[in-house]
C-alpha cells in the first residue's frame, strides 16, 4: 500500500481572501512501487497542496488519507509517527535553497539519515551513494552547496531526500529554470531511478512535452478538483485541454498546424521531436 486519498479537502485561511478551498473531495490512490506520475494543472489549481498532503506536511480539513497504513485526519494523532511517514514519502521542494543549509554537500545529505540513529560512517557512505545516484561524483561532497549551479543544487536536494531511502519520491517543479538539455538530463535521471529502484515518483510539472515523452500516468488538477487520472495518450487524444487551462505538447501543436494549413493527414500524436520530424519527412514536406 502507498497513498490513498479519501474525499480529501483542504482550506486555507488568508487575510486577503478569507477562507479558500485549495483542493476539494480528492479521491486518489498511488501505489508504492514502479509508478511514474506527472501532476499537472494551471497555477493555483491545487497541485502543491495535493503534494504536501502526500507526506503529511499538511493535514486535510475534511476527509482522510492513508499513507503506508497510517490514517491521517484533520486532527493530529499522537500515535502516528509522522517522521516515519516522511521517511517513506520524500518531498523535494521547487526551490532547492529551502532544503540546503549545511556547509558542505556531504553534511547536507547526511543530515536526514543521521536523524534516524545511524552511525556517522554509515551516513557518509549513504551520502556518497545518493550523490552518485543523481549523477554527481565524489568531488562534490566537500563543496559548499550554495556555490553550486542551479541544476547542481537541485540534484543535491534530491540526493538529500534519496538518502532517506523513501518508497515514494514527490518533486515539485524539479525542471523549472533549466534549459531543454538540462530538463532532459534531469528527467532521464528520474526515469532511471524509477526503473532501477522501483520507487514510485510523482513530479509536478507545467511542461507538457515532458509529460508526453516520459510519464505513464497523469493527474490533472483544475480549480482544486482532480479532473483526470490516466495515461498521457488518453489525455492528449480525448481531452479538451483548454477547459483545464493547459496546452498540448509542441509536437502535437506543430503537426496539427501543418495538417490544417497544408491539407495533410499526418499522425499528430508523436512524442518526440525526432518522431515528429520523421512524420513530416514521410509526408514529403522536406
Amino acid at each position: 500500500m502507498g497513498i490513498r486519498f479519501n474525499q480529501v479537502s483542504y482550506d486555507y485561511s488568508s487575510f486577503a481572501q478569507g477562507l479558500y478551498t485549495a483542493i476539494k473531495d480528492i479521491n486518489l490512490e498511488i501505489t508504492e512501487k514502479h509508478e511514474f506520475i506527472a501532476l499537472v494543472g494551471h497555477t493555483g489549481s491545487g497541485k502543491s497542496t495535493l503534494a504536501k498532503h502526500m507526506n503529511a506536511l499538511i493535514f486535510p480539513t475534511s476527509g482522510n488519507l492513508e499513507i503506508f497504513g497510517h490514517l491521517i485526519t484533520a486532527k493530529r494523532n499522537k500515535k502516528v509517527k509522522y517522521n516515519d511517514i516522511r521517511k517513506k514519502v520524500g518531498l523535494v521542494f521547487q526551490f532547492p535553497e529551502y532544503q540546503l543549509f549545511e556547509e558542505t554537500v556531504e553534511k547536507d545529505i547526511m543530515f536526514g539519515p543521521m536523524n534516524f540513529k545511524i552511525t556517522k560512517e554509515e551516513a557518509k557512505l549513504i551520502a556518497k551513494e545518493s550523490l552518485n545516484l543523481v549523477g554527481l561524483d565524489d568531488s562534490y561532497l566537500l563543496r559548499n552547496p550554495y556555490n553550486l549551479s542551479g541544476g547542481e543544487k537541485k540534484r543535491v536536494s534530491i540526493a538529500g531526500i534519496l538518502a532517506m531511502d523513501p518508497d515514494i519520491l514527490v518533486l515539485d517543479e524539479p525542471t523549472s529554470g533549466l534549459d531543454p538539455a538540462g530538463r532532459r538530463v534531469l528527467m532521464d535521471l528520474f526515469k532511471d531511478i524509477n526503473e532501477k529502484t522501483g520507487k514510485t515518483i510523482v513530479i509536478i510539472t507545467h511542461d507538457m512535452d515532458l509529460v508526453y515523452q516520459y510519464f505513464n500516468r497523469v493527474l490533472v488538477m483544475n480549480d482544486g478538483h482532480l479532473v483526470f487520472d490516466g495515461t498521457p495518450e488518453t489525455l492528449f487524444r480525448e481531452t479538451d485541454m483548454a477547459k483545464h487551462h493547459l496546452d498540448y505538447p509542441n509536437t502535437i501543436k506543430v503537426l496539427n498546424y501543418l495538417n490544417q494549413n497544408l491539407g495533410l493527414n499526418m499522425n499528430i500524436y508523436q512524442k518526440t521531436n525526432e518522431a515528429a520530424l520523421a512524420e513530416i519527412k514521410k509526408a514529403a514536406i522536406i
